[in-house]
């Protein structure tokens, strides 16, 4: 991986450690503390604590060794972190151990976390705390063994921040095609703010470019990054993509760009962030949280900004594409509309065609129905009128029969009914006889076998 390698730190032969200084403690605990505490000072029967305390802070303080700043190399034991932010610790070897503080101001100038069973050096001075009478290393300086600071700090970093998820690849947001609105975060000196914006012109002068200056190296410049990403996300600002970016150094002058305040805040950010950092071979962990990672800052600028002429060679090739794909779907429907208007045409004259016969046939059936219909009246008119005749009393008359009525204009049924001399009238088919009754005859009844007389 691009930049997580550096040279092995070389420390000057008055910090190295010696075969002597680390074993400073264990001839410190041989010292004769008698020897010291009587050079210069008056015998006495009985010391106090505090004296024999101050005698032995005397002591170390005039050692050549122990009363200046000491390099020792140890193991880490017992770290822990005061809510104050001091750092408490044990520093041992096989045989030896001793305890350790660094201050809060120090702690917070370290780039890698210390833990339990990391070899480390340790630059400081030997202090005694007179209220307990214990004695520890005060630490101004501390730097892992085999491994430089910043590389283990990258390390550290790297696998927390993997642990939690900033690095994949699902939370990486799309970048926009065609930016508007550019935020450049950068250094706003040296060649790389010119060559970013330089390519951004000549590709698309359109675009809109918003500087954010800021330290690209050394100490507050992680700050200041992460702060600059925050502040460009404001909805104020419209910004489409956001560029991070500086040239090439060595890996601590791009250390920053790795530092969790800036990861956290590229992976925080609601707009695209393209980050260009270094060169090729050079590897930051804000490139590996970036939602896209370019080899250099103008390769950043790029990728980020489409070219304006490429564009509009592509809008007039798309243009005429649309043109005849228009016209070829005009012509396609003028040809479906003509083919459908003709099969329509046809359908309807085929559709006249079968329901005229359609009613061709229902009116010969209706008129069949009627022909029929009335044949069967006709034939039950006559029958009705036949059935008639044969109650018409005329009809009777014409074969030779006639009816009497009185002056009242009663039908007589019997003799009993009128007496001799009365006149009467006498219906006949074809008129009436006005008559006197002269005489009257009584008939015989009927024969039983019912046959007429």
């Amino acid at each position: 991986m691009g930049g997580l390698t550096r040279k092995k730190r070389v420390m000057p032969s008055a910090k190295r450690p010696s075969a002597r200084n680390k074993t400073l403690i264990s001839d410190q605990q041989q010292l004769d503390f008698t020897s010291l505490m009587l050079d210069g000072a008056p015998s006495k029967s009985a010391y106090t604590v505090s004296e024999i305390t101050a005698l032995l802070a005397d002591a170390i303080e005039d050692h050549p060794t122990l009363g200046h700043s000491v390099t020792v190399q140890g193991e880490l034991s017992n770290v822990k972190r005061s809510s104050r932010g001091h750092i408490y610790f044990t520093l041992k070897d096989p045989t030896a151990s001793i305890g350790g503080i660094l201050w809060a101001s120090t702690a917070s100038r370290l780039n890698f976390d210390l833990k339990d069973g990391l070899e480390v050096y340790l630059t400081g001075r030997l202090e005694i705390y007179k209220p307990s009478g214990s004695y520890s290393l005060v630490a101004s300086k501390i730097e892992p063994v085999g491994v430089g600071a910043l590389q283990l700090a990258f390390e550290q970093i790297k696998a927390r921040l993997d642990a939690e998820g900033l690095f994949m690849d699902e939370f990486k947001k799309p970048i926009p095609e065609f930016p508007e609105r550019i935020g450049l975060i950068t250094s706003s000196t040296g060649a790389v703010i010119h060559d970013m914006l330089r390519v951004i012109r000549r590709k698309n002068p359109l675009v809109d470019v918003l500087l954010h200056p800021v330290k690209v190296q050394g100490e507050g410049a992680a700050a200041e990054i992460a702060q600059a990403i925050a502040e460009l996300n404001h909805p104020h600002y419209q910004l489409d993509i956001l560029i991070v970016g500086r040239g090439g150094g060595s890996f601590e002058d791009l250390f920053c760009f790795s530092e969790e305040a800036v990861v956290r805040a590229i992976f925080a950010s609601q707009v695209p962030v393209i980050t260009g950092i270094g060169h090729e071979p050079d590897y930051s962990l804000a490139d590996a949280v970036a939602d896209y990672s370019a080899s250099t800052p103008t390769a950043a600028a790029d990728w980020a900004v489409p070219d304006a002429q490429l564009l509009v060679e592509a809008h007039a090739t798309r243009s005429r594409e649309l043109l005849e794909s228009m016209a070829e779907t005009i012509l396609y429907y003028e040809q479906t509309l003509d083919h459908n208007a003709t099969r329509l045409i046809e359908l309807h004259e085929s559709t006249l065609e079968t329901e005229g016969h359609k009613l061709e046939q229902r009116q010969e059936r209706v008129l069949s129905g009627f022909h029929l219909y009335f044949q069967r009246q006709e034939q039950k008119l006559g029958q009705a009128v036949a059935a008639m005749n044969a109650f018409n009393p005329l009809t009777t008359l014409a074969r030779g029969y006639g009816v009497a009525t009185d002056s009242n204009q009663r039908v007589l049924r019997s003799i009993q009914q009128i007496q001799t001399g009365e006149t009467l009238s006498l219906r006949l088919s074809d008129g009436s006889l006005h008559c006197q009754v002269l005489s009257q005859e009584a008939l015989e009844p009927p024969a039983a076998s019912g046959n007429l007389p």
